[in-house]
């Protein structure tokens, strides 16, 4: 189980898009979420609702997924994505498989 805590107004004071979290947000919930601004917390869950480590498979997903967004976006310096539709359904397909293979 996991828990997200997001900065409520990140967006509305200006806080920068947070790529890594919105694409493992939404490779876990296999659609493209709204933006998240900000930092982002990802805790575990326990069974009471309190928070939690995250268990190795869920921490390893962040980690690679956070590895992605920085490599991608790094290529993506050199080689820009056609248009933002690309851009995001590209980054979604590189944060899908992130957390469905073992790396």
């Amino acid at each position: 189980m996991r828990t997200t805590h997001i900065h409520g107004s990140g967006q509305s004071i200006g806080l920068q898009h947070n790529l890594a979290a919105w694409a493992l947000a939404s490779a876990w919930r296999g659609v493209t979420l709204y933006p998240l601004h900000g930092p982002v917390v990802i805790t575990g869950r326990t069974q009471d609702g309190g928070v939690a480590p995250l268990d190795d498979d869920l921490a390893q997903h962040a980690r690679a997924v956070a590895q992605t967004v920085r490599e991608t976006l790094i290529e993506w310096q050199a080689r820009r994505p056609a248009t933002n539709e690309a851009a995001i359904a590209e980054l979604l397909a590189y944060a899908f498989r992130d957390v469905t293979t073992d790396r």
